[in-house]
């Protein structure tokens, strides 16, 4: 493929006040990344709608809100073969780029999983991913939305999307990605690879976000109703009784998975 032609496009999901200081932080990698890289910035939350170009860099301004609503615009607006889904506040590694690029350019896989390094120690990692060595079904429990890189005409086709009741800004906070990569891997049977290197930083300083972990837990109990496997009461028996840091009590967390699971079980 021409070094002319984009490969891939990172879709960066952003807010309005966030905006500026996201596009002087991309306007300097831009000049470290080749041509190969296209951004694509979502900014939700404007006033209006419009798409633009600011110093090479497209931007769409939207009225809506939510994660998952970004993220199902970037799918239907990216126009190169692959799309990577960010957060801004993520910071991207220029010289593990190109070897990305050229990962998948060449693969016939239809969804990647990068690694994602700690912003306050890049000797580290942004999670375990020794655990990642387990069946496509179980993954879906583990991976995070920035490490999703996946084949833009393999998603359209199959019609899959970020399900806009989950994420910030939805209904319930959490676990979009999970359902994504489970319609993508498991459901839809697509191609899985792994591209080993770490390609971008993210902080670890979990202790300073504003979790409602109740709510979390709501959005595990519908995403495991969203997926209608046999094993879903075990799991929901399991993420209720074993050990956590979170202050909430095992009868609540069953309560509130086992709420959602079963309207979405009963559904139908």
């Amino acid at each position: 493929m021409s070094e002319q032609s984009p490969v891939l496009t990172i879709a960066v999901s952003t807010i309005k006040e966030n905006l500026p200081a996201l596009l002087a932080y991309l306007g300097e990698e831009r000049r470290l990344l080749s041509v190969s890289v296209h951004f694509l910035v979502i900014s939700q939350l404007e006033s209006h709608d419009q798409h633009y170009f600011e110093k090479g860099i497209e931007v769409i301004s939207s009225t809506e809100r939510g994660l998952s609503k970004s993220r199902n615009l970037a799918i239907e607006r990216t126009k190169t073969e692959w799309v990577w889904f960010q957060d801004d506040d993520i910071k991207v590694i220029p010289d593990k780029i190109s070897g990305l690029i050229y990962f998948l350019s060449r693969t016939d896989d239809d969804l990647v999983l990068c690694r994602v390094g700690s912003l306050e120690n890049p000797s580290m990692h942004f999670k375990n991913y020794k655990r990642y060595n387990v069946l496509p079904f179980f993954l879906s429990f583990r991976v995070s939305s920035i490490e999703l890189i996946v084949r833009s005409d393999f998603v359209r086709s199959a019609r899959i999307r970020f399900d806009e009741n989950l994420g910030l800004g939805g209904r319930l906070p959490s676990c979009e990605e999970n359902l994504f990569f489970y319609d993508v891997v498991v459901k839809n049977r697509g191609r899985l690879g792994f591209f080993r290197d770490t390609t971008c930083l993210h902080t670890t300083n979990v202790d300073s976000r504003n979790i409602n972990y109740e709510r979390r837990y709501m959005a595990r109990g519908y995403l495991l109703g969203k997926m209608g496997s046999a094993l879903a009461p075990l799991i929901i028996v399991w993420w209720s009784i074993r050990r956590s840091k979170d202050d909430v009590s095992r009868l609540s967390r069953f309560k509130s998975m086992f709420k959602e699971y079963w309207a979405l079980a009963t559904k139908n």
